[in-house]
């Protein structure tokens, strides 16, 4: 399986898992994120542009979604995304 499949499976299911719980669900369940509609195609292109590793770019787009932003699974989502960035681009490239 290439690294870009592994990367993206493993990304979309850290961002799936983890956002704010409703208070119907109990601890150690999950429940899906749900990102506004303005929001949502920014974070595809911004996951995009990750997999690319056009780090700068995803930034901005993160940006983008931040000021559209309107609920709390959106600003999970883009803080989630920003420091999955932080921590690829500090990591030395791997052949």
């Amino acid at each position: 399986m290439s690294a870009r499949v592994v990367l993206a499976t493993l990304f979309s299911a850290v961002l799936l898992s983890s956002c704010s719980s409703p208070s119907n669900v109990r601890p150690g369940q999950c429940h899906p994120c749900t990102v506004s509609a303005g929001v949502g195609p920014l974070l595809k292109e911004a996951q995009q542009m990750i997999v690319a590793k056009d780090y700068k770019a995803a930034l901005a787009k993160l940006d983008e979604a931040e000021a559209v932003k309107s609920n709390p699974d959106d600003t999970t989502v883009i803080n989630q995304m920003r420091q999955f960035i932080t921590v690829k681009s500090s990591q030395p490239s791997q052949p």
